[in-house]
């Protein structure tokens, strides 16, 4: 064999090497990619999820509210019935009884849960709220009795009829915790408008935001990486309004 077909057999095994070392310099540039499009799919995965139970869980506390006068303390109670699938990781008993102790938790925080009646409004009360109207109930209430019958009139404070006073709708800003790593602070901070991504740190509030919410400022002093999910649902009041 002569000298110029030796090399010749030697340039193909030099050819296949220079691949192999180039795949792997394309691999190892394209994981961390490909790993940060697996986290970002699983996270909005978690927060749709997550999204449609806050859905259920207003219209849940709306419906409390609706059978307990519209107190506020019951329709917190029924978001935090309705948010326990959030927090129940495996099957049995005691986990779905520690998820809605937590979920209760989470609910009746004032920095991670807001509800806010948007109807009926105190002018709604003030128009059609009567003491001594059902026998042994002296607080002030809205009549919910025989609203077909009632007159459609507007009351004069509210723009209202009593048909439409009677229409409890709420809204609920709900703190989300994002725990898939990386990726949670990437959108948290996408959210509140932070360019400081790469800050050091464990917890949120780093970095100057843009567009702050209340999520942003608990997120801050509690630690986690939370952002609101907001939902509303509307019922018809099945017992007189009183509020509180």
């Amino acid at each position: 064999m002569t000298h110029t077909a030796i090399h010749g057999a030697r340039r193909p095994m030099r050819s296949r090497h220079a691949q192999r070392g180039q795949s792997a310099v394309e691999f190892i540039i394209g994981l961390p990619v490909l790993l940060l499009l697996c986290l970002g799919l699983i996270q909005f995965g978690l927060l749709y999820q997550a999204k449609s139970t806050v859905n259920y869980a207003t219209l849940m506390a709306a419906r409390a509210g609706a059978v307990q006068n519209g107190q506020k303390s019951a329709m917190l109670n029924g978001f935090g019935r309705g948010i326990a699938p959030l927090f129940a990781h495996s099957t049995g008993i005691a986990t779905q009884q520690t998820a809605v102790l937590t979920a209760t938790v989470e609910a009746r925080n004032p920095g991670i849960t807001r509800l806010t009646v948007i109807n009926p409004t105190g002018a709604a009360l003030s128009d059609f709220g009567r003491s001594n109207y059902y026998a042994g109930k002296t607080v002030r209430e809205i009549p919910n009795d025989t609203l077909m019958y009632r007159n459609t009139r507007a009351g004069s404070s509210s723009g209202l009829s009593i048909q439409d006073a009677n229409l409890l709708k709420i809204s609920v800003t709900y703190c989300y915790d994002l725990y898939v790593p990386f990726i949670n602070r990437v959108v948290f901070y996408l959210v509140n408008g932070v360019s400081n991504i790469y800050s050091t740190g464990t917890t949120g509030g780093l970095g100057v935001p843009t567009k702050m919410n209340n999520c942003y400022g608990y997120s801050s002093v509690s630690g986690g990486f939370r952002i609101p999910i907001e939902s509303e649902a509307i019922v018809r009041m099945q017992s007189p309004f009183r509020g509180g």
